[in-house]
């Protein structure tokens, strides 16, 4: 039985042996989680000032089952998978959509698991399932996509999910769109490859730049990691995009590549309008945040005077 963990929360107690609170990352093992520990961190004048890991553990609940549904027979032929969940800049999940509404791919299943969030997106007047995929014979593509965030702890499931869906189809490799805030090139798209060859011609074709060194995480990180360790091409495109707002340009960024990439007419168009709406409230709401208010004597109803 998989356990599911929660972490983190901080604490200190005189009942933890004084040598878990020494080193870089102090973690308390579960074996030291006892009566006395727990009790202890009622009475505050037992607590020691000093703040130490602690990992939260739960016994009683088995990690919940992830499961695919599909609704109608997906008809494609060794077809590329596209990926977007939300990230940064939400860029993953909107360029997804986009990319189902321009080239009108078919709902064809959903992915349901009870730690996922009770929702339903609305799309055209109609309800659909958060996470959910589309595919079109035409194009020969598949799309998995999420318009909610991803549990951490499902991460790992939900990777290997995908990724025994997309080889059970054969498909040629899998893509996934998101976004990253490196803060050093504007309009610039970043790629991440199993398979270095095809990293190499994104980057002859200037259509991306290679990141040497980091980390990426959640299931686009699973993915990758897994596609290099079975030599299967998985590639992940990051437009650099703003943390604070949802960024309908870093969308257009990605799709522009992927269209490169699949050879394929994708219109980008609203997403381009919907950026320049959104830069120009941006601007707009900065300029005002700027204007100095008008000093002046205090109104005679001001409360205090």
């Amino acid at each position: 039985m998989k356990i599911k963990v929660a972490i983190i929360i901080f604490f200190a107690s005189n009942s933890i042996p004084d040598s878990f609170m020494s080193g870089d990352n102090p973690i308390i093992p579960a074996e030291h989680i006892g009566i006395d520990t727990l009790s202890s961190l009622k009475l505050m004048d037992r607590i020691k000032q000093r703040i130490i890991y602690k990992v939260l553990f739960d016994l009683l609940s088995p990690m919940s089952e992830i499961k695919i549904h599909k609704i109608l027979d997906i008809r494609v032929k060794k077809p590329v998978v596209v990926l977007g969940f939300p990230g940064t800049g939400l860029v993953g999940s909107i360029a997804a959509t986009q990319l189902v509404e321009t080239l009108k791919l078919k709902f064809c299943g959903y992915l349901s698991s009870p730690d996922f969030a009770p929702l339903a997106a609305i799309h055209d007047y109609t309800p659909l399932p958060a996470a959910r995929i589309h595919f079109s014979a035409e194009h020969n593509l598949v799309v998995v996509l999420s318009e909610m965030s991803i549990p951490v702890a499902s991460s790992q499931m939900v990777a290997d999910l995908i990724y025994k869906f997309a080889r059970s189809m054969h498909a040629a490799y899998i893509v996934s769109l998101g976004g990253i805030s490196l803060k050093e090139q504007k309009d610039t798209v970043y790629v991440i490859s199993s398979d270095k060859n095809r990293a190499k011609w994104l980057v002859q074709k200037k259509l991306a730049k290679p990141i040497k060194e980091g980390a990426t995480t959640g299931v686009t990180g699973v993915l990758l990691t897994q596609g290099m360790l079975d030599q299967f091409p998985v590639i992940t495109l990051l437009a650099e995009s703003s943390e604070e707002y949802l960024d309908p340009n870093a969308a257009s960024k990605t799709l522009s590549v992927l269209s490169k990439m699949l050879n394929v007419d994708i219109d980008t168009g609203q997403l381009d309008k919907e950026a320049k709406e959104i830069a120009s409230s941006i601007k707009e709401s900065m300029i005002k945040s700027r204007v100095p208010k008008k000093s002046g004597p205090s109104s005679p109803d001001s409360m205090y005077g």
